[in-house]
């Protein structure tokens, strides 16, 4: 072994870590970074949540649609405006007269998302006034028709329509 590989160099040891000055400069930069990004990100969440909620409430009126025609039954979507909750229920024998019985009557319950409210709904071109109202799809696929509108606090707004003729349902802005 040559004298020069024994001999460590000391000055290699302390000068390859961090300081503590550089440390916290760092974590104060990423800081103050971090505080101009969050309230956009925020911003997005919401959006997001809003759009998510629009297009889960498409999903399930597509499904009920589905069902109505593979069962050969008419099904229909109830929106409970009040609570913020719909459930897919049967036309000729429904399951569910209040959402506090959807426990024990095995029915599941959509609820909107905490800020997202219904705004307004639709059935066929009559606007609905009532606190529940429903969206019937019948065996052959076609349905009533309407649109439902739903919102949140930023007035920032979603529209699902359903065709009358085809049954299908469409987010919108």
């Amino acid at each position: 072994m040559s004298e020069k590989s024994a001999i460590r160099n000391p000055q290699s040891a302390i000068q390859s870590g961090f300081t503590l000055l550089e440390l916290v400069v760092v974590l104060t930069i990423v800081g103050i970074a971090v505080s101009f990004v969050l309230p956009s990100l925020e911003r997005g969440f919401r959006q997001w949540r809003l759009q998510g909620a629009a297009r889960d409430l498409a999903t399930t009126l597509k499904f009920t649609r589905n069902q109505s025609v593979a069962q050969r039954a008419s099904f229909q979507v109830v929106f409970d405006r009040s609570r913020n909750v719909y459930w897919l229920d049967r036309t000729d024998a429904p399951a569910l007269a209040e959402p506090e019985q959807a426990e024990e009557k095995q029915v599941r319950l959509y609820a909107l998302p905490g800020g997202v409210k219904f705004l307004a709904v639709t059935v066929g071109s009559t606007r609905a006034g009532g606190e529940r109202v429903g969206i019937l799809f019948s065996p052959r696929g076609n349905s009533t028709g309407g649109e439902v509108e739903i919102g949140d606090e930023r007035g920032r707004t979603y529209r699902v329509n359903v065709d009358p003729m085809t049954g299908h349902a469409r987010v919108g802005r």
